[in-house]
């Protein structure tokens, strides 16, 4: 059986902080027949700060708008049979994709990722894991989803900066698949997120998180490499 091309997908702007650790996680992959499509619209190129590696595939552009919109143009620079998310601020295990992979085609899904995810705030020294599988409705983390390039294709994503990813997951008509492979992602909380700042504060997490999700887990820690989450 042919190994797929998977093309990982990863808008970013104006966060060069992140950009070389997300550039790391996945050069470290054990999958190997993957690609890095990186879009930056932000005001100063990060090229500088990626390795010359044929892997990456860098664009730099001017303003594109949206998260949905900086999607959509990832996903058709993108040559993989296989797109998958891949956030500039979040840590993925080292086996992430090919495990995606595995998912994806057994489940024979249109789009798989996580519902439980743990979540990680430097700023509070915290981590919560929360647990999507409650919805009314199917929910997968944006950052965390795999699916075809050919369902892209008749299914791409709304113009939309905040929810294109819960839109992606109830509107399509997609059939959903939620894997366990909650210890290989941490999704880390800071003031850049576009939907996940109101965790930073614990006044209002609980607020926000009980329309869509409910905690599972919370502890404390200074350092996620100290976490047992953290591989």
């Amino acid at each position: 059986m042919n190994t797929p091309l998977v093309s990982c997908i990863m808008p970013t702007a104006n966060r060069p902080n992140f950009v070389a650790l997300a550039v790391d996680h996945f050069l470290n992959q054990d999958f190997r027949n993957a690609e890095l499509i990186i879009i930056d619209d932000g005001k100063k190129s990060v090229r500088s700060l990626l390795p010359d590696h044929y892997r990456i595939k860098y664009f730099y552009t001017d303003p594109l708008g949206s998260i949905g919109v900086k999607r959509n143009f990832a996903c058709e620079k993108a040559g993989g049979e296989i797109i998958m998310h891949w956030d500039d601020d979040d840590w993925y295990a080292y086996d992430w994709i090919s495990k995606s992979v595995n998912f994806l085609n057994e489940s024979k899904a249109d789009i798989s990722g996580l519902a439980k995810i743990i979540f990680f705030s430097p700023r509070a020294g915290k981590f919560w894991k929360y647990d999507g599988d409650r919805l009314e409705h199917p929910w997968l983390a944006g950052a965390t989803m795999a699916y075809k390039k050919s369902f892209w294709q008749t299914h791409p994503f709304k113009d939309l900066q905040i929810g294109e990813d819960y839109d992606y997951s109830w509107n399509t008509g997609a059939r959903i698949y939620a894997h366990d492979y909650s210890d290989g992602f941490i999704a880390t909380l800071h003031n850049s997120n576009t939907t996940l700042k109101p965790f930073e504060d614990p006044r209002h997490k609980r607020e926000y998180a009980s329309n869509w999700m409910e905690v599972q887990y919370e502890g404390k820690t200074e350092n996620p490499k100290k976490s047992r989450y953290y591989y």
